[in-house]
């Protein structure tokens, strides 16, 4: 699977980029990384990682949307500390006040008459983006799990895909894992994403080098 940060945000960042209002930010963001978030938690009790119902589509909706909301809220939160934070601290205030900005700026959105609309709008951004990681996942690893508990197969690819090059034991997986043609899918996905996030912020330090020269 692509690395849950950032290159699922990345993947995902045309998406929000061309239609900034149609989303919040944060919570597409936050919903691009929660499947792994839910696994990594069910792992505790599992005794080992991997995907499982937080791939799924019915632990999408009943523990990743929520895990999402929370998570969402929680960031504002601390955004809001951040806030107060630069305020009362002169010689931090310029750098927490960026982040606390930034923030606040991802958490945007059209203004809804209701908190009912604003959970719904916020909502409906966690599940696209949670979908987003579960469509990214299926194509770099094989697995399709969307249908647990009731169907589950871990060979939907053509067998040329399952080919074995080489098995990685990784910290905390039951079992190594197996390198071959997906690998390259991941690395792909993984870079891709990487760099379609870093871009507008290496955009932004060219203009502004750009700006000084002139100036």
């Amino acid at each position: 699977m692509p690395a849950t940060f950032p290159s699922h945000q990345g993947l995902i960042a045309p998406l929000w980029r061309r239609w900034p209002e149609s989303f919040n930010v944060l919570a597409l963001c936050i919903g691009a990384g929660v499947p792994d978030a839910v696994d990594g938690i069910a792992g505790i009790f599992r005794g080992h990682l991997g995907q499982w119902y937080g791939h799924s589509l019915l632990g999408l909706f009943l523990v990743g949307l929520p895990l999402g909301l929370v998570l969402t809220w929680l960031t504002v939160l601390f955004g809001r500390g951040l806030s107060a934070l630069a305020g009362r601290d002169a010689a931090r205030a310029p750098r927490v006040a960026r982040i606390a900005e930034g923030i606040q700026r991802l958490n945007s959105g059209p203004v809804h008459d209701s908190r009912l609309g604003r959970l719904l709008f916020v909502g409906c951004s966690v599940w696209i983006g949670a979908f987003s990681h579960l469509v990214f996942d299926l194509i770099s690893h094989g697995n399709f799990l969307w249908f647990l508990p009731w169907y589950e197969n871990h060979r939907c690819f053509p067998e040329w895909w399952y080919t074995r090059w080489f098995e990685l034991p990784l910290p905390g997986y039951k079992n190594p894992y197996p390198a071959g043609p997906q690998v390259l899918v991941w690395i792909f996905l993984s870079v891709l994403g990487i760099v379609l996030f870093c871009r507008p912020f290496r955009r932004t330090r060219a203009t502004s080098d750009r700006a000084k020269t002139s100036a």
